[in-house]
């Protein structure tokens, strides 16, 4: 059944390829692996690489207010609402990583005697849409819109990599955010995605 369902996820990027990703919806992403549409009191992320696990989880009041209140007072430019986002999805990782058993997830793939389920980009790039798409539900993005997550990989001569992907609704930039490069409930990066899809790693900064 998976690789029938990669088949049919191929085939789809190829019938698409010719449509701007500005367009595609992010929801395409998640129901390849069975993600619902996520709700604050109804939601799934992905438990393990792959996204072959699903935690079906929610937020109580205190937890999503906790999220609220980064967004306090409202953030004045899109510039800052990027800056917002990433302690936003920290944060998220942090309250799912307690729910579904995360917590150790290390940086990239790498176990270093973690405990627990290791989540690669796929699984990152997913549960970092649905963050964002839960942000986006409840008003808290002001100047930006949750775009489809993003690939970078053999026709940019380089390893298959997935990001979840924000644009900016005054001139359609777009971001990608990538939580995969740090371990659990660290702040992820947001690039450009052309700087992400030329083959951006944090470490190259410094």
């Amino acid at each position: 059944m998976r690789r029938l369902r990669l088949t049919f996820l191929l085939v789809s990027i190829v019938l698409v390829a010719g449509c701007s990703t500005l367009t595609r919806n992010p929801q395409f992403y998640l129901s390849y692996y069975d993600l619902k549409s996520p709700e604050i009191r109804d939601f799934e992320t992905c438990a393990s690489a792959g996204c072959r696990q699903l935690s079906r989880l929610s937020y109580t009041e205190s937890e999503w207010q906790s999220i609220r209140a980064i967004f306090q007072p409202a953030q004045q430019n899109a510039a800052e609402e990027r800056e917002r986002l990433l302690v936003a999805v920290a944060a998220i990782e942090t309250l799912v990583g307690e729910k579904n058993g995360t917590s150790n997830d290390s940086a990239k793939n790498q176990r270093k005697g973690s405990r627990g389920p290791q989540l690669d980009c796929i699984a990152e790039a997913a549960n970092t849409t649905v963050a964002l798409l839960l942000l986006q539900q409840d008003g808290l993005i002001r100047y930006h819109r949750v775009g489809h997550p993003q690939h970078r990989g053999f026709a940019q001569l380089q390893y298959p990599h997935n990001s979840a992907a924000i644009i900016e609704n005054a001139n359609n930039a777009h971001y990608a955010i990538d939580s995969w490069f740090f371990a659990n409930g660290e702040l992820p990066i947001c690039v450009s995605v052309a700087e992400w899809k030329a083959g951006y790693r944090p470490e190259n900064e410094k």
